[in-house]
C-alpha cells in the first residue's frame, strides 16, 4: 500500500486528496479491528481490498502525470521513489520480528517463521501462504508473524510490472493515433492529431488486458479454490486496475456535476461499510462479494473529484481521519507482528486484549513513521539521486532477508547430529512376538491399552489369534531405542513417509498415480487407499510387504477418506475427491482388483441419504465401495486412525519446551478418534471379509497418548504419527496383517 505525502491541501485536484488518505485510515481501521478478533465488523479484512484500489488510483495518476509533462515514464525514477518509501520501513518490521521469534519462540517455528520472513523480505510471500492455505499437513502451523505481508506482496508485484503496463499501452495509444494522423494527411485532410494518448483507448487497453481477465479469474478460481484464490497476485490485480481506471478516467470525473459526485461518494462508502459488516470469514473472497466494497471504493475516489461540500470529504478528511490515513502504511505493518508477539508472551489473547495491543501498536508505528520512513522518503540525496534511492531500498530488504536467514541457520544450528543408534524393525513375517533386540513391543510387555484386548481387529476371532500385546505404561520409560530424541522436534514435520512423495494428491488433483510400494514382483497384491493417514503407515508398509513379497499400490489424496458418499472441504462439498474416489473404485473393480485393500481416515462425517453430514453418511459410504470389492474376492484392512492430540498443541513443540519433563507435559487422556468409529462401525456392517486394525494402543499404552516412546517421537504434523515411530510399529503391524492376507481362513472371516 502507498504511503502519501502527510502535508495536507484541500484542492481537489492537487496531488493530495483528503478523502482518499481519509479512506486509507478507513481501510487500516477495519483490518486492525478484524485481527483483534472483535466480531464487529465481521469483514474487516476487506480494508486490504480498499487499499488495492487506491494504490492502483494513486500509482496510475502518478505515473500518467509523468507521462503528460515529460512524454514519458523513467523506470529509475519510478523504482526508486517506490524503493525508498516502502522496503526500509517493511524492513525494520522484518528484523524486529526475527529477533522477536528468536527470543520467545520454540525452535520448532524457528524455521518456519525464518522462510516466511526471507519470502516477505522478497514481496513473493503471497505465494507461500497461498500453498500452505491448501497444505493438509500444514494443520500444526500457527498464524505466521508476517502473514500481513501478503498484500505487500501483492503491492509490490504490482509496482514492478505497473509502469511497464502503462508504458506498453500507451506506445499502443500513440501508435494508433499516429497511423490516424497517417491516414488523414494521405487522404488530404490535414486535420491535427495530438500525441498525447486518449484516455479512452488507454481505459479500454486496461479493461482489456487486465482489470476484464483477472476478474474473470477472480471469479472463477475463488470458487475452485478459496483458500488459495485469497492471496495470489492474479485474483487480486482486477482490483488494482479498477483504481487505475479511475485515474485514467480523471478529467471526466471533474466534469461531473457537484451533486452527482457527493451522492455518488455516500453511495460507494456506504458500499464499503455495509459490505465490512455483512461479509465474515466464510465469504469466498475475492469473487463476486468483493465487488461491493471495490466499485464502493472507486466511487468514493471518483466522487471526490468534484464533490459537492457535504459529499464523503466532510467526515473522510476531518484531521484525525487524515493523521490515521498518513500513518496507515506503519500501523499496518506494526501491528499483526504485534499481536503474534503478544500471544508468544501471554498466550491466546481475547478480542478486547487484542484491541489493546492494536492500539499500543501505534506508538512503534508512529516512531517507525517519524525516524525511518519519513527522513528516508524526504532526504535530499535519496530525491535527486534516483539510483542511490533505489540502492537504499533494496540494501533494506536485503538486510530483511538477512534476518530470515539468520533465523533459519540458528534453527538448523539447533539439531543435533543423529545419534549412533538407529530404529530398525524387528521380525516383520508375523511371527515377531518376543524378539528383543528391536523396536518390538509385543510379548514382553504386558497389559493392552485402549481398545479390545490385543489391539484386536473386528470381524475377525481375536480370542483364537488375539494379535500382538500392546505396552504398558511402564514400558514407555524403558531402555531407549536410540540413544537420543528421534526425530528432533525441530524437523518432526519432515519426518514423513518418502515412499508418500508425488503419491499424496492435493485437493484439486484427481489424477490416479503410478506409486508402488513392498516387492514390486510380489505375488500378493495390496492397494492402500485414503488420505495421509491411511499414507502415514508406508515405511511398516513398505518394510513388510518387501518381506513378505507383496506389491503394494498407493492410492492417496489429501484429506479424502475412501468412501462413496459426499465428504466436506472448507464448509464446500469436496466434490474432487469424490471424483477420485470414484476413479479408484473403477479402477479396483476391474482388471486391477487387489487381493486386499488396506484403508484409513481421519473423516467422521460425510454427506448421507437425508442431505446432511453425518457419522452414519461417510459408514454407508465405506460399505458401498467396499462390500462390492469384497464380493470380488477382495479382503478389506481397516487401520484406525491415530488420535488427535488433547489440549497440548502441537505435541513436537510441546516436547521441544519440555525437555526434562515432557512424559508429563505431553500426553494426554486417550479419545477413539471420529475416524476410528466409522471405520469400525463400517467393519462391522459387514458380514465377512473386512477386518479393523487398532494400533491406538500402541500410541496411548494403558489410555495414555505419549510424545515419547523410548526416545522416539510420536507425533508429527497435526495427529500424523512419524515415519521413525511408524518403523517402530512395523512388527506389531506385520502381526496382525500377516495372518490376515496369508492365510484365508482368517482373511474371509
Amino acid at each position: 500500500m502507498t504511503t502519501s505525502d502527510p502535508r495536507p491541501q484541500d484542492v481537489t485536484g492537487s496531488r493530495f486528496r483528503r478523502d482518499v488518505e481519509g479512506l486509507r485510515a478507513l481501510a487500516v481501521i477495519l483490518v486492525l479491528l478484524h485481527h483483534t478478533g472483535l466480531a464487529v465488523p465481521s469483514g474487516g479484512f476487506l480494508g486490504v481490498d480498499v487499499f488495492f484500489v487506491v494504490s492502483g488510483f494513486v500509482i496510475t495518476m502518478q505515473l500518467l502525470r509523468e507521462v503528460d509533462a515529460e512524454g514519458r515514464v523513467s523506470l529509475l525514477r519510478f523504482y526508486g521513489r517506490r524503493a525508498k518509501r516502502l522496503l526500509p520501513a517493511a524492513a525494520v518490521v522484518l528484523v524486529v520480528t526475527a529477533v522477536a521469534a528468536w527470543l520467545m519462540v520454540s525452535r520448532v517455528r524457528w524455521e518456519s517463521i525464518a522462510g516466511d520472513i526471507a519470502a516477505s523480505a522478497l514481496y513473493v510471500v503471497n505465494w507461500v501462504f497461498a500453498a500452505r492455505s491448501v497444505d493438509y499437513l500444514a494443520e500444526d502451523v500457527d498464524p505466521s508473524p508476517v502473514l500481513h505481508f501478503w498484500s505487500l506482496a501483492v503491492e509490490e508485484q504490482f509496482y514492478i510490472v505497473w509502469p511497464l503496463v502503462i508504458l506498453g499501452l500507451v506506445w499502443l495509444a500513440r501508435r494508433r493515433q499516429r497511423r490516424i494522423r497517417d491516414r488523414a494527411v494521405r487522404s488530404g485532410l490535414h486535420r491535427s492529431v495530438s500525441d498525447r494518448p486518449g484516455r479512452a483507448a488507454l481505459a479500454l487497453g486496461m479493461a482489456g488486458l487486465i482489470v476484464l481477465p483477472s476478474l474473470a479469474w477472480s471469479l472463477y478460481y475463488t470458487a475452485q479454490s478459496p483458500e488459495q484464490a485469497f492471496f495470489v497476485t492474479p485474483t487480486r490485480l482486477w482490483e488494482l486496475g479498477v483504481g487505475a481506471l479511475v485515474a485514467i478516467g480523471a478529467g471526466a470525473w471533474e466534469r461531473c456535476w457537484q451533486w452527482v459526485g457527493g451522492l455518488l461518494g455516500w453511495v460507494g462508502l456506504a458500499a464499503v461499510i455495509g459490505s465490512a459488516l455483512v461479509v465474515d470469514t466464510g465469504t469466498a473472497w475475492p469473487g463476486w462479494a468483493a465487488l461491493v466494497p471495490v466499485l464502493g471504493t472507486a466511487a468514493v475516489i471518483v466522487g471526490g473529484f468534484n464533490a459537492a461540500p457535504w459529499g464523503p470529504l466532510a467526515v473522510l478528511g476531518l484531521g484525525p481521519a487524515v493523521w490515521v490515513g498518513g500513518l496507515s502504511y506503519s500501523l499496518y505493518l506494526w501491528h499483526w507482528p504485534a499481536l503474534r508477539i503478544a500471544e508468544w508472551q501471554w498466550g491466546e489473547l481475547t478480542p478486547w486484549a487484542g484491541l489493546a495491543v492494536v492500539l499500543a501498536s501505534v506508538l512503534p508505528a508512529w516512531l517507525s513513521y517519524r525516524l525511518v520512513e519519513r527522513p528516508i522518503r524526504y532526504a535530499e540525496g535519496l530525491r535527486t539521486s534516483p539510483r542511490f534511492a533505489l540502492s537504499v531500498g533494496l540494501n533494506a530488504s536485503l538486510a530483511g532477508l538477512l534476518s530470515g536467514v539468520l533465523l533459519g541457520l540458528a534453527a538448523a544450528s539447533s539439531v543435533p547430529s543423529p545419534g549412533t543408534a538407529q530404529v530398525q524393525p524387528g521380525n516383520l513375517d508375523g511371527s515377531g512376538r518376543g524378539t528383543t533386540g528391536s523396536a518390538v513391543l509385543g510379548a514382553e510387555l504386558g497389559s493392552s491399552g485402549p481398545g479390545d484386548p490385543g489391539g484386536g481387529t473386528a470381524g475377525g476371532d481375536v480370542e483364537a489369534d488375539p494379535g500382538p500385546v500392546p505396552p504398558s505404561a511402564e514400558d514407555v520409560a524403558s531402555e531407549p531405542l536410540v540413544d537420543q530424541l528421534t526425530p528432533d522436534p525441530v524437523v518432526a514435520v519432515e519426518d514423513g513417509p518418502p515412499q508418500l512423495e508425488g503419491c499424496l494428491l492435493a485437493a484439486d488433483e484427481v489424477d490416479l498415480r503410478d506409486c508402488t510400494a513392498g516387492d514390486p514382483d510380489g505375488d500378493t497384491d495390496i492397494a492402500l487407499v485414503g488420505d495421509s493417514k491411511a499414507g502415514q503407515w508406508l515405511p511398516a508398509l513398505d518394510a513388510i510387504g518387501r518381506e513378505n513379497g507383496w506389491r503394494i499400490r498407493v492410492y492417496t489424496k489429501s484429506a479424502c477418506a475412501f468412501t462413496d458418499a459426499m465428504t466436506s472441504s472448507q464448509g464446500e462439498p469436496y466434490e474432487t475427491c469424490r471424483e477420485w474416489g470414484q476413479a479408484v473404485f473403477e479402477e479396483l473393480s476391474g482388471p486391477a482388483r487387489p487381493d486386499v485393500l488396506i484403508t484409513s481416515s481421519v473423516r467422521g462425517t460425510a454427506r448421507g441419504a437425508d442431505d446432511a453430514d453425518t457419522a452414519n453418511g461417510i459408514v454407508e459410504g465405506f460399505v458401498g465401495y467396499w462390500q462390492p470389492l469384497i464380493d470380488g474376492g477382495t479382503t478389506v484392512v481397516a487401520l484406525s486412525d491415530t488420535p488427535q492430540p488433547g489440549g497440548i498443541g502441537p505435541v513436537y513443540e510441546c516436547v521441544a519446551e519440555h525437555p526434562e519433563d515432557f512424559e508429563l507435559a505431553c500426553s494426554w487422556p486417550y479419545e477413539t478418534s471420529a475416524g476410528s468409529t466409522v471405520l469400525r462401525e463400517a467393519v462391522d456392517r459387514i458380514p465377512q471379509g473386512a477386518h479393523f486394525v487398532d494400533m491406538d494402543p500402541w500410541v496411548c499404552p494403558d489410555g495414555t497418548c505419549i510424545g515419547v516412546y523410548r526416545n522416539v517421537l510420536t507425533y508429527r504434523a497435526g495427529s500424523h504419527i512419524t515415519a521413525t515411530y511408524v518403523m517402530v510399529l512395523a512388527e506389531p503391524l506385520a502381526e496382525f496383517l500377516v495372518p490376515l492376507i496369508e492365510d484365508p481362513e482368517v482373511s474371509r472371516r
